[in-house]
């Protein structure tokens, strides 16, 4: 015999409408200063079978009296007055704190990359208004687009005082950002080359005034190719190499490196930097961390030893059309149909020979999966072998047995759990509770289902998940739903997280990412075209599109290429990583939201709308 507690049911079997009707209507019953009484029930009581009066159950309950004048009075995320509020980004919403990141190192050893996941990581998840100011467009702004290297001869008093205006310049920006009377914490990157004790004291006799904490970043590196793969990313992402050479712009780069080596030191060389914050960083793996304190800085941290050299792809897919998916329903613990047992069957021979397997080397590579604790992740995983290969891992460990996509399941990646809606329709949620899917409508980001979550509860428990995913340095195939990948690819593209849940994450498709310095590159593998690529039975009711910006040019160049597995692959240049709240992201999506129909309904192309967030004005014919 199987015991199943009463309270199972009342989460996952079946809801009537009067009860869902009156489970809402007990979260919005509260409001300020109002006094609610439950009278018990005036029907006679039954008697028992030895003539006694029985007790009814609506004679058990006891009449109550609620008077509360001063209610406390929660803030709400965004504009919507939720009666079920979100109680998150405490520390980036509700505190003044101003920090100036100072990056510190020679040219190509990561600065700008490891300043960058820092800005994207505290804008995600922890709403920290975050500005980039670089030396280094202030000296193209003032001195021209190019400057070969002798300009960094640091004996050169011309070229010394022109690089000391541009510092200035930069450090003009990071003041008028700290002194705006903005609400909520605000992080300043100081992106130079701050190698000399001097020009770090400079900072901090700039910064006295403004009351802001000041954290040094040194990033240093002894690995030659891991410097000559950075000096190529330069060239390939930096205005300042356009139209110049490999070969040429490597060759200023190194002369440009040798200049400023000749008075490079080290953070607290000489001991005279120990009263500062400071972090250390050495090829990406050995730290040296002094005088950081505060929960922001600590996050910083954390986030900086967890960072790597080189880039690494992740493979985003959702699990295959699950038996909600063709009714339309949304959450759910529900299996695959046939189409998704399909898709799986495909997705573990995509695994097998594109994601663990070196194609240069022509050897199979070390590979890792992750899926949700659903039904419907883990068949889709099924069927994704996992073979042992030996693996050279660094002394003293030498080489080692690793079993191929050997599954790790994490209820971080469970899909957003919708309360009292699990298992509704959204025609059902629109028919039966209005006003909840209106605050829906009106804020999907904030909005919390009666009794479930939202997407900025979700975006917390992710945050350890894309914390291990910038630690791993193996390919990683992520099998999880709709709106978990949305968080996680919005993160990794630089898209404003009040825009994550209008991503497009289509179904019988994986989703290929990879960081780079600059931007992210993306490619979309098609596995299965039996079905329309957004025929998954979910799509919602359209919602209000960001306001559009003129002036949005950028295009993004799309190729189509065979492939040996029978599938079809797309390979997408998005634009450089943009900041969050950026208008020419607010713009892209805008344009994403018109354009998704027409594209949704086009199923010879199958081009996913998400991809138009990189095209502008003119977008494809097709």
């Amino acid at each position: 015999y199987v015991l199943i507690p009463p309270f199972f049911f009342g989460r996952t079997g079946s809801i009537t409408s009067s009860k869902r009707e009156k489970r809402a209507e007990s979260i919005s019953m509260v409001e300020a200063g109002v006094s609610k009484e439950v009278p018990p029930a005036a029907e006679p009581a039954e008697e028992s079978g030895d003539g006694s009066p029985a007790t009814s159950h609506s004679h058990r309950q006891r009449a109550f009296s609620v008077t509360n004048p001063t209610p406390h009075l929660l803030s709400t995320f965004g504009s919507v007055e939720s009666p079920n509020p979100v109680l998150l980004d405490t520390v980036g919403a509700h505190t003044r704190q101003r920090i100036v990141v100072a990056m510190v190192g020679l040219p190509a050893r990561g600065k700008t990359r490891v300043a960058r996941r820092i800005q994207n990581y505290l804008a995600f998840f922890h709403g920290v208004k975050c500005v980039n100011v670089s030396v280094g467009d202030h000296r193209r702004s003032i001195c021209g687009p190019f400057q070969p290297a002798p300009f960094f001869d640091p004996h050169d008093d011309e070229s010394a005082a022109k690089i000391l205006e541009c510092r200035e310049a930069a450090m003009r920006d990071i003041l008028q950002t700290l002194r705006r009377d903005d609400a909520g914490a605000v992080v300043a990157f100081f992106d130079a080359h701050n190698t000399t004790v001097q020009e770090r004291r400079w900072c901090v006799d700039q910064l006295q005034d403004t009351g802001c904490s000041i954290l040094f970043v040194e990033c240093a590196s002894s690995n030659e190719e891991q410097v000559a793969a950075n000096m190529r990313d330069v060239h390939k992402f930096s205005p300042e190499y356009a139209g110049k050479t490999l070969e040429e712009a490597v060759a200023d780069l190194q002369a440009r490196t040798a200049y400023v080596s000749q008075t490079y030191q080290p953070l607290d060389y000489d001991g005279s930097e120990r009263h500062l914050s400071w972090i250390k960083v050495t090829d990406m793996d050995r730290y040296e961390v002094n005088n950081v304190h505060g929960y922001l800085l600590g996050r910083i941290t954390q986030l900086v030893m967890n960072l790597q050299q080189g880039t690494q792809s992740f493979y985003l897919s959702r699990h295959g059309q699950s038996e909600y998916n063709v009714q339309g329903k949304i959450g759910g613990d529900a299996p695959l149909t046939s189409e998704g047992t399909a898709y799986a069957r495909k997705l573990g021979e995509f695994a097998e020979k594109v994601i663990a397997f070196d194609a240069e080397a022509g050897a199979p590579r070390a590979a890792r999966l992750w899926t949700s604790t659903l039904r419907r992740t883990r068949e889709t995983a099924s069927f994704i072998p996992h073979q042992v290969i030996k693996r050279r891992m660094p002394q003293p460990q030498g080489v080692v047995s690793w079993e191929q996509m050997k599954r790790r399941e994490l209820p971080n990646l469970d899909e957003i759990y919708a309360g009292v809606c699990d298992g509704m329709t959204y025609e059902e949620i629109q028919e039966e509770m209005p006003e909840e899917y209106e605050l829906r409508k009106r804020d999907k980001l904030g909005y919390r289902y009666p009794r479930g979550e939202s997407y900025l509860d979700v975006c917390h428990r992710l945050e350890p998940v894309v914390m291990e995913m910038e630690r791993i340095r193996e390919p990683l195939l992520v099998v999880a739903h709709q709106g978990i990948l949305r968080l996680i690819y919005a993160y990794f593209m630089g898209v404003p997280r009040e825009q994550a849940p209008y991503v497009s994450i289509p179904l019988n498709t994986v989703i290929e990412l990879t960081p780079q310095t600059y931007s992210c590159d993306e490619k979309r593998h098609l596995l299965h075209t039996k079905h329309a690529i957004n025929s998954d039975g979910q799509a919602e009711p359209a919602s209000p599109t960001p306001r559009a910006v003129e002036g949005l040019t950028r295009t993004a160049k799309v190729e189509t290429h065979a492939q040996p597995l029978s599938f079809e692959s797309y390979t997408v240049s998005p634009p450089p990583l943009l900041s969050p709240g950026s208008k020419a992201r607010d713009a892209a999506f805008a344009m994403e939201r018109r354009h998704k129909g027409e594209l949704a309904r086009n199923s010879t192309t199958i081009l996913e709308a998400s991809l138009l967030a990189a095209w502008a004005d003119d977008p494809p014919s097709h």
